[in-house]
């Protein structure tokens, strides 16, 4: 073999990839949905869980659906919290839709993973991981290189605040925001042109957001949608190039919208059944007064959604994440303490979870990306997207695009939180960031004098940035030591802390922003290969993200079953009183709801009048705002407890459980305490209420009166006797007659969507219900049915002639019932759809 042959192989063997051509796109895919599992190691591999409010909250219904699935019935009704709610129409729970076979198939694989690896939170990092694919298969569609790609569907995985959503329990926002890219790609390919596979695709893609639930996320994804097509149009009718593409996928978006919906029907139609009769749809009897927005369509007043603004001053968090604070954080007073998440917080809102990081070398990159390609449509869609998401989510703070939204926008009032659009910002910079890659790679062919200047810039912006950090922690540290007294959000022990953290935080970030900037110069100048490049700049922003995302993410040993939802003895106490007759009885909880767990109680099956969700029945946080305390003044949406003893007698309270004494005179006939995450050992009270009236009573006489708050007052101040007058809104539909020796009503079946009660009437008596009304609930005299009387406000009456009869209470949602059909003939053609596409792809390749 001759030298040149030799070398001629040689150099050949050298450019042949480790990885054949074919493999890496897949290749890159596996490391990124590695790299979610990686990172979230700890709980998943060693058994842990986050015991955040929300997955506690959420959790807390398991046993529900679980009985509901065994006895073959849709659960809709859940008597476990509030008295009674249609849990599905508000979103709190659901059942196994098996009608909805695509939703079906897509969580089914998700809850799949969960199972395999024996915890929930690998289910949640499933959609971190679908996320990060469809950003990937996005920036190829958009002729990216598979380096860029990777980088942007890492850094949009790891964004700080995205991957937080997962710890804090809000689950169904990864789900919604994993659909953007794959929603983005079928536009971009049915733009080029019609595909009945893409077309397919929409409708799922657009459906798996539907079916996220989470609808200022859906609004959110419907803004970036129509930003996308606005862009694309205007650039095709100024360009002359094929604008009817654009039409022709904004067209197919909204047929993907109206498929989407109908796959969706039995949820969202029984949503907009609900919704009259909720917190969101109808406005409270007692209005706070400051600025609101709420009319007789309901939503929350201005106050109430602004709360969590965010504020020109924390993008500052963008280069330093812990300036503000950072949110949660693990503080140990001494180096031999046992370390403790503490709140460190003290930006304008409330409080939060962490900062909106998205790293400091992708923020570069993404500005790179800008200047690079200020004149690609998609580009300057990105940008816009950017600033949009970012001036919403200013709120009350600067509010001329978010008052435009509030008082122009229908339902816009329903949605708290406007630092949630911020997602749209961290959903657009990465994808700038892949830009800024791909530019870096084509100036390395061509640095011209004006883009050598512009990467120069980036080093010196963060020589800057080391200098600044330098003067903080040299003559800025006691001004701003004297900033985070001044919020009065921090504890005096904890603001040395905080100081340390955020000088620490500028070095930190400054050195890496610095070594970025200087990384993708030498590249673009042609001083490094590409191997240095690749593996120095994805280890700087890996590092730089994991640092960040780590910090507030708090792992405790076992999973939530064993951690929350111990059964406690006072548990195993109720337990033995099956109540009379076997009639059901509610509680009220104090223990859980003063720790913030408010739901757990219907873990076990206790029926309770408090809990926890942001959309009630709109009669029950009346009641609660008005008679729920007799001690305070009412005021809208401010009742979450009731410690009316007058009230807790109608709604069938039997026992109180309460960690400290509950009312004077009472003693408690059972005392333990309850073991609490975070808290150690909780007193535990339980008192029986012997005032207690039954779940269904016979009442003398009925007034009518029109006047809700009149009633309301009636409860509140207690001076009316529930066994011999009960308040009805409109007139009944017979006369009544005192019941008589001899009238009887037994509860003898209780589920969550039927009640069967044998009553005995000795005449056209009233019989007063203890369950929340609801229109949805039909009764049943002997088959027939018979009208339902609001009462008391917030509860059911029947009249029942008299006689033996037996009386059927059930809930029949037409809405319900119209949208199971909906959905699975959309789903059937959907299907259809896709296997039409798929058909059609195979003959082509057949035919190539």
């Amino acid at each position: 073999m001759g030298t040149s042959t030799y070398q001629s192989a040689k150099q050949q063997a050298e450019k042949k990839p480790l990885v054949p051509e074919k493999y890496q796109d897949w290749v890159f895919i596996a490391l990124l949905v590695v790299s979610v599992f990686i990172y979230f190691a700890k709980p998943i591999f060693g058994g842990g869980s986050f015991s955040a409010s929300d997955n506690i909250a959420s959790n807390s219904f398991t046993p529900y659906l679980e009985d509901a699935e065994k006895s073959g019935v849709f659960a809709q009704w859940n008597p476990y919290i509030f008295s009674g709610l249609p849990s599905y129409a508000a979103l709190l729970t659901t059942g196994d839709r098996w009608w909805d076979f695509i939703a079906r198939f897509f969580f089914g694989f998700t809850d799949a993973i969960g199972a395999i690896l024996a915890n929930d939170i690998a289910r949640i990092a499933s959609f971190y991981a679908i996320y990060g694919i469809g950003m990937y298969l996005l920036m190829r569609q958009k002729k990216h290189g598979r380096f860029a790609s990777f980088i942007t569907g890492f850094a949009a995985i790891f964004s700080t605040f995205i991957i937080t959503w997962a710890v804090i329990g809000h689950n169904t926002k990864p789900v919604a925001l994993a659909t953007f890219p794959f929603i983005l790609l079928s536009l971009e390919k049915l733009r080029e042109k019609f595909s009945f596979l893409y077309a397919a695709l929409l409708i799922a893609a657009v459906h798996v957001l539907a079916e996220s639930t989470h609808v200022q996320m859906i609004f959110y994804g419907v803004c970036t949608f129509g930003l996308y097509l606005l862009f694309e149009l205007i650039h095709r009718l100024v360009t002359k190039s094929a604008p009817m593409g654009v039409i022709r996928a904004g067209g197919l978006l909204a047929i993907a919208g109206g498929i989407a919906f109908c796959m969706s029907a039995d949820r969202y139609l029984s949503v907009m059944e609900y919704k009259p009769y909720s917190t969101r749809g109808t406005a409270p009897l007692v209005h706070s007064l400051d600025k609101q927005k709420q009319d007789e369509t309901g939503g929350f007043d201005y106050d109430y959604c602004t709360n969590w603004s965010f504020s020109p001053q924390e993008t500052i968090t963008f280069f330093v994440p812990n300036y503000y604070g950072y949110g949660k954080l693990e503080y140990k007073a001494g180096r031999r303490d046992k370390g403790q998440f503490v709140q460190t917080y003290w930006g304008q809102m409330p409080f939060t979870d962490a900062a909106n990081y998205m790293g400091i070398i992708v923020l570069g990159l993404a500005f790179l990306g800008l200047a690079a390609g200020r004149r690609d449509t998609f580009v300057l869609f990105l940008t816009v997207l950017s600033l949009f998401g970012l001036f919403l989510s200013f709120g009350k703070n600067l509010p001329f695009l978010y008052d435009l939204f509030f008082y122009n926008v229908p339902g816009f009032n329903n949605f708290r939180a406007p630092m949630m659009s911020l997602a749209l910002m961290q959903f657009a910079v990465p994808i700038l960031a892949g830009y800024g890659i791909t530019a870096t790679e084509n100036w390395r062919e061509k640095l011209t004098p004006n883009r050598k200047k512009v990467l120069l810039g980036g080093i010196i912006a963060g020589g800057l940035f080391l200098f600044a950090a330098v003067l903080h922690s040299g003559f800025g540290e006691d001004s701003y030591a004297e900033a985070v007294k001044a919020s009065g959000k921090i504890q005096t022990e904890l603001v040395d802390f905080i100081v340390a953290s955020a000088t620490s935080d500028m070095y930190a970030t400054s050195i890496i922003a610095l070594g970025g900037a200087v990384l993708v110069f030498l590249y673009a100048a042609g001083k490094l290969n590409r191997t240095i490049f690749v593996v120095g700049l994805a280890l700087l922003i890996a590092g730089d993200l994991w640092r960040v995302d780590y910090r507030g993410m708090e792992v405790l040993k076992g999973k939530l079953r064993e951690t929350e939802f111990r059964t406690p003895e006072f548990v195993e106490f109720l337990k033995q009183d099956s109540g009379e007759n076997s009639a059901p009885y509610r509680v009220a909880d104090y223990v859980y709801l003063l720790t913030g767990k408010t739901n757990v109680p219907a873990y076990f099956r206790l029926q309770n009048v408090h809990g926890y969700h942001s959309a009630k029945l709109r009669v029950y946080q009346d009641l609660l705002d008005v008679a729920g305390n007799p001690q305070q003044e009412p005021q809208g949406g401010a009742g979450s407890a009731i410690i009316n003893p007058f009230l807790l007698n109608l709604l069938n309270v039997k026992y109180m459980i309460s960690p400290q004494p509950l009312f004077e005179g009472m003693s408690p006939v059972f005392e333990s305490s309850v073991n609490m995450q975070g808290m150690g050992a909780v007193p535990t009270l339980v008192y029986r209420n012997d005032g207690v009236l039954p779940r269904a009573f016979f009442v003398d006489s009925a007034e009518v009166q029109p006047d809700g708050m009149a009633i309301l007052q009636h409860i509140r101040n207690g001076d009316f006797n529930p066994r011999q007058k009960a308040f009805v809104e409109e007139p009944l539909d017979k006369q009544i007659q005192p019941p008589a020796a001899g009238a009887t009503a037994h509860v003898t079946d209780f589920r969550n969507e039927y009640i069967g009660i044998d009553v005995t009437s000795t005449g056209n008596n009233l019989l007063i219900i203890s369950e929340v009304y609801y229109p949805e609930w039909r009764a049943y005299l002997d088959g027939q049915e018979i009208p339902i009387h609001k009462t008391n406000f917030v509860l059911r009456s029947v009249v029942v002639p008299a006689g033996k009869h037996k009386l059927e209470l059930k809930y029949e949602s037409p809405n319900f019932n119209l949208g199971k059909s909906l959905s699975l003939w959309a789903n059937i053609l959907t299907v259809a759809l896709g296997a039409v596409g798929i058909f059609l792809a195979i003959q082509r390749k057949k035919s190539k």
